[in-house]
């Protein structure tokens, strides 16, 4: 009668150690996986590093004009992260560039994943759930492991840093500050989240969000001025100037709703009308895992704020062209961030008890099950960059091909 209740507590302890270790694993575990999965998504980046599209013009810049490109508009706003990247990249041996591009573009997407991990962050950390969410969006196309769409990554850290408690230490203290101005000064995140930041710093009556919203709005008020005084890029307006608004809401139900949900399954084409009501059921969803009553109210409510202010931002970026939300692979660095956040208020509704919780977390396993055969990103076209890297190292004129096929990166020669 002894053995049954040691054996059932040895089950028990052992057990417990289980729920313990998915309740919170360890940090060092998790970005490992995460690290894994980028591979994976993009293994060509890692065994033939190479530019994507506006790398070359980051690159570029800074290969000229030095530590002068900082402070040079590009798409009307500053891209300060970037930048540095760019700079360090500049100045080392040519034919390490794309690597460098790539090594960095992986460790601050790490960093992002990283932060859902923080003692701070509300996000549930169960079984690292939210930090493989960063690198399991499943719509990701030339967001990943490159340098020019990077920015779309930063602002899930940005958003991270809008929903984490206030700082107590003064290491979380430099963090918060230090994120709030390298992230407000790289893309023009800080502009469209900085009333959410008000609204937190309103809320909380503390003293670090004060501090908090003051850069943010800074950073953002810096980021309008470059934007209102940056001449117009030759040929960038449109020549169709049409906004076809009857295809808003099938765009979201296309890019978020079913892309996360069905994923594999997604048929090709979708009916206007069945497109419009799956978008309205997509925001109507988002929208009662957001504001639903229950624990965590505030910060999903600031989550469902910021998936409507980027899901603006992107349709009012892409409003002439809004039909290539419909073609395989456009578009997808616009959706990244509103995916995202779906998925993790998903994962926090997950973490809830009752039927919405049991729901949620059967969506969440359905989603991930059906998007696995999509998640490998087509590989780039090898342009051969070992081929050039020499002629750069010596300073000679060369024009440079990079991906996608047809961009080129002139680099002027330089004296040694």
């Amino acid at each position: 009668m002894v053995e049954v209740p040691a054996n059932r507590a040895r089950e028990l302890t052992a057990r417990g150690r289980i729920q313990r270790l998915l309740a919170d694993p360890p940090r060092v575990a998790v970005l490992a996986l995460c690290a894994v999965i980028l591979g994976l998504r993009r293994a060509e980046a890692l065994t033939n590093p190479q530019f994507w599209a506006e790398d070359a013009y980051f690159f570029q810049r800074a290969y000229v004009f030095g530590w002068n490109s900082f402070f040079e508009p590009f798409a009307g706003y500053l891209h300060t992260i970037l930048r540095i990247i760019a700079q360090v990249a500049a100045n080392l041996d040519p034919s390490r560039a794309p690597a460098i591009f790539v090594a960095c573009s992986g460790a601050v997407t790490l960093y992002v994943a990283g932060r859902t991990l923080s003692e701070r962050c509300p996000l549930p950390r169960f079984a690292g759930a939210c930090a493989l969410a960063v690198v399991l969006v499943p719509d990701t196309y030339e967001v990943f492991l490159n340098v020019v769409n990077l920015q779309w990554v930063l602002a899930a850290g940005l958003i991270l840093l809008l929903v984490s408690r206030d700082p107590a230490r003064g290491r979380q203290w430099a963090h918060d500050l230090a994120a709030a101005a390298l992230l407000g000064l790289t893309g023009p995140f800080s502009v469209i989240l900085a009333p959410l930041f008000a609204w937190r710093a309103w809320s909380r009556r503390t003293r670090a969000s004060a501090v908090l919203a003051a850069i943010i709005f800074a950073c953002a008020a810096v980021q309008v001025y470059c934007f209102c005084t940056e001449p117009p890029l030759p040929g960038a307006a449109p020549k169709d100037q049409r906004i076809a608004a009857q295809l808003f809401l099938p765009a979201v139900a296309r890019r978020i709703g079913g892309s996360v949900l069905l994923g594999s399954l997604l048929a090709p084409d979708t009916d206007q009308y069945v497109g419009t009501a799956m978008g309205i059921a997509t925001l109507a969803g988002v929208g009662y895992m957001a504001f639903r009553p229950g624990r965590l109210r505030a910060e999903r409510g600031l989550l469902g704020l910021a998936f409507a202010a980027m899901l603006l931002g992107a349709f009012f970026r892409t409003r002439y062209t809004l039909g290539e939300y419909f073609e395989p692979l456009a578009h997808a660095r616009y959706v990244f961030i509103p995916q995202l956040v779906a998925i993790w208020l998903l994962l926090l509704t997950a973490g809830g008890e009752g039927r919405p919780g049991r729901a949620a977390a059967a969506l969440a396993v359905m989603a991930l099950l059906l998007n696995v055969p999509r998640l490998r990103e087509p590989a780039y076209v090898d342009m051969h960059w070992d081929r050039y890297a020499p002629r750069i190292r010596a300073g000679e004129r060369v024009v440079v091909p990079v991906n996608p096929p047809g961009w080129v990166m002139p680099l002027p020669a330089r004296r040694k």
